[in-house]
């Protein structure tokens, strides 16, 4: 996808414009330095400008820029915060000077009609016609009066065009036709000529307070966000037709494209970008860049057709993407499942449960979360995507059905034939959350629940579930409104902590009978997992931080891992029969890092590590693979161990207390606080920085390490004490 990678600046890209003919682009550094480049090979054609900046005393925060028709001139606005009038230079890029300076709120580049060439600008103003240049503070009232102006290049005079009153948030087009208004109170945006000072059409738009009006690079589209709601609007000028889309998009500005009815919304995140499709029918997103940058993005340009985009990053690096292969009828794969949360997997690994949060209706103000069947390997939709809200989801032993406990009914059906449907309701009249589910061997189906805050006690039950529903078994059990409750994927065991008590399914009696751990008193803490297979249970202990794995069968602790690390994510892996590595595996996520790491249950020792492999949330298809929560990827174990062995340092860093870890999780030395940032591996080459090289040759082990201790500063405080001991006699 990567055309180029320009380089020329040294700091932050806060600003980047093609041309209008698109054959070159501008980049414009938060040290006001000014590139012109080709925009087929990101060579610089002209530059660097340094750009004069009018205003030292104050911290810049970015600029705009545009444009004139002939792209020979460049007008550069620079951006403070909390101003209402911020200054303009005109550049002439081919000679490399500057031509003239204005001021104002908004400036732009008119590029038809009898205007074309001159400059509009739009100012705040008070009762007299004034400019107002400073934000009004909290007891002041925000100005509300525009005026705009029309500049002429050759001479740098300016004459008014018209006046407006009762504003509160405005915008030029970037063709300079328009000018887009609300007006206070009214909920409606008003689109202005340039031409002849006139309205030309009027929006209405929900009655929330407007943050901002934006026009697409294209002129079609008119977006307007506001301060308290996701929702954003777009307006097909043309057309007069209106379309809106949910997106967490505060404080981010948009590229909107229209070309060849398509409706592409451009999304900067810290290190990717986000493209949207948005129609009458409803928003999905389409792509998701890789990681570009090893600092955020700062600015983005598309082209106008939007078959390319200019990527700025906080790296000084400029990024020419190419994008015209994408498809608007392109599925969203699972490395663009951002919105997404794994549920539940299948027992045998080939079916996993996702929520999925999307927009049910284009016009209503909020979003359903549906429940997709996908298949982990090749992440196709596995039947209909009807169920919303799912909160707690189980697959049967035979992968045949699912159940899913969303609102008030446990809904059953085939995934075969979703039609086959079986619905009960477990606790009619009471109110629960904190809700399991799940299948036994059998395929009757367990049910618990923490109570809301006025109930006392807990719900658990057994089911019977084949051509109808009955309740075989049902018990109360005490929990406070601090208990988290958890079932095992084979429904064979249930843990519930503060207070801790624990359940066992007795086959004899078909009941769940009271059942203790060992050490029982470290079940709890923040993180916790059972394995696929129901038969191991691990958490992270809230006394120690020590990692614990108990035999929920007998109850028996099986391993203890006394981790360096700060561990925010755990999953344990079923039997692993027939293969070379250990019996099981449990993957331990790191929170200060972002490291996985995998050690084997059996032995403790480390198995492998991978950097950046996403949250891990559970293996699959008999241990062979790891799927990842955020981002929904799935990774093979082999491959994980592979890359471990080939690099067994690559990812090796020095502990928070300074221990250095072994690769069976060892302690091997401790390193100084001044040294810990810098101390790299031997395969590593270090440019620049303060390298540090650790030598042995004095190393002392274990009780030896009273050697290290300063003899002449022991001696003297021996010494010391005695002096001390003789004054006390």
């Amino acid at each position: 996808m990567t055309v180029f990678v320009a380089e020329h600046h040294k700091d932050e890209v806060n600003c980047i414009v093609l041309s209008p003919d698109e054959k070159t682009f501008a980049s414009i550094s938060a040290h006001a330095t000014m590139y012109v480049c080709d925009s087929e090979t990101g060579h610089c054609i002209s530059g660097p400008f340094k750009l004069r900046n009018p205003d030292f005393s104050r911290l810049l925060d970015r600029a705009d820029a545009c444009f004139n028709p002939d792209g020979n001139l460049i007008l550069v606005k620079y951006c403070y915060y909390k101003t209402l009038s911020c200054p303009a230079i005109v550049w002439n890029i081919e000679k490399g000077e500057e031509v003239f300076q204005i001021e104002g709120f908004d400036f732009v580049f008119i590029h038809s009609g009898c205007n074309e060439g001159k400059i509009a600008s739009m100012h705040w103003i008070d009762e007299d016609g004034s400019s107002i240049r400073k934000m009004p503070s909290v007891h002041q009232r925000r100005p509300t009066r525009i005026m705009v102006k029309l500049w002429d290049i050759g001479n740098g005079i300016s004459h008014r065009l018209f006046e407006m009153n009762g504003i509160t948030v405005a915008q030029f087009s970037p063709n300079g036709k328009y000018l887009a208004a609300e007006r206070q109170s009214e909920s409606i945006v008003e689109l202005w000529n340039l031409e002849d000072g006139k309205i030309t059409h009027q929006f209405l738009h929900p009655s929330d307070d407007l943050s901002s009006l934006h026009f697409s690079p294209t002129n079609y589209y008119l977006t307007a966000a506001f301060r308290t709601l996701f929702r954003k609007y777009l307006r097909r000028l043309d057309t007069q037709e209106m379309v809106s889309f949910d997106l967490d998009v505060k404080n981010i500005l948009l590229a909107v494209i229209h070309s060849s009815h398509i409706n592409r919304i451009f999304v900067p995140r810290d290190e990717t970008v986000e493209i949207w499709e948005v129609s009458t029918t409803g928003s999905n997103i389409i792509f998701k860049t890789e990681p570009l940058t090893v600092r955020r993005i700062t600015s983005i340009c598309p082209s106008r057709d939007g078959h390319r985009l200019l990527v700025g990053s906080g790296d000084g690096s400029v990024r020419m993407l190419d994008l015209e292969d994408l498809r608007s009828n392109e599925p969203i794969t699972q490395d663009d499942t951002d919105g997404q949360r794994i549920i539940a997997l299948s027992p045998s690994g080939k079916t996993v449960a996702i929520g999925s949060q999307q927009s049910t209706h284009i016009g209503l103000s909020g979003a359903a979360t549906y429940i997709e069947l996908r298949d982990t390997a090749t992440w196709e939709l596995v039947g209909p995507r009807d169920v919303e809200d799912g909160y707690a989801v189980a697959f049967s032993s035979d992968d045949n059905r699912i159940a899913v406990w969303s609102g008030s009914p446990v809904i059953i059906r085939d995934i075969n034939h979703p039609k086959n449907r079986l619905s009960f309701d477990p606790c009619p009249g009471r109110s629960v959350y904190n809700k399991e589910a799940a299948f036994q061997t059998c395929n009757d189906l367990v049910i618990c629940a923490k109570p809301f805050f006025d109930e006392i006690s807990g719900l658990l039950q057994v089911w019977k579930v084949k051509d109808h529903t009955e309740c075989t078994f049902s018990l109360d059990i005490n929990m406070d409104k601090d208990s988290d409750i958890f079932l095992a994927p084979d429904g064979l065991t249930v843990i519930i902590l503060r207070p801790t008590s624990c359940y066992s399914w007795n086959h004899d009696t078909a009941q769940f009978d009271p059942f203790h751990f060992a050490d029982e008193a470290h079940l709890g803490g923040s993180w916790m997992a059972y394995s696929p297979d129901g038969k191991f249970f691990a958490c992270r202990s809230p006394k120690d931080n020590d990692v614990r794995v108990w035999d929920t069968r007998t109850g028996q602790l099986c391993r203890k891992l006394t981790t360096m690390f700060d561990v925010i994510a755990i999953a344990l892996s079923p039997a692993l029969n027939g293969i070379s590595y250990g019996d099981r595996l449990i993957a331990l996520r790191d929170e200060r890092t972002g490291t996985t790491t995998l050690f084997d249950v059996h032995t403790g020792h480390l198995y492998a590590q991978r950097w950046d492999s996403g949250w891990p949330m559970a293996f699959i298809q008999d241990g062979t693979k790891l799927m990842s929560r955020h981002p929904t990827r799935i990774y093979d174990i082999a491959d994980i161990a592979a890359k471990h062995r080939n690099a067994p340092h690559e990812y090796e860093r020095v502990q928070e207390d300074g221990w250095m870890m072994g690769q069976d999780n060892e302690l091997l030395f401790w390193v100084p606080l001044e040294n810990r940032e810098v101390l790299c591996p031997s395969q590593v080459r270090t440019i620049g920085g303060r390298p540090t090289k650790v030598n042995f040759s004095k190393f002392k082990f274990g009780t030896e390490w009273a050697k290290c201790v300063d003899q002449e500063w022991l001696k003297e405080l021996e010494e010391r004490g005695k002096w001390v001991g003789k004054l006390l006699e």
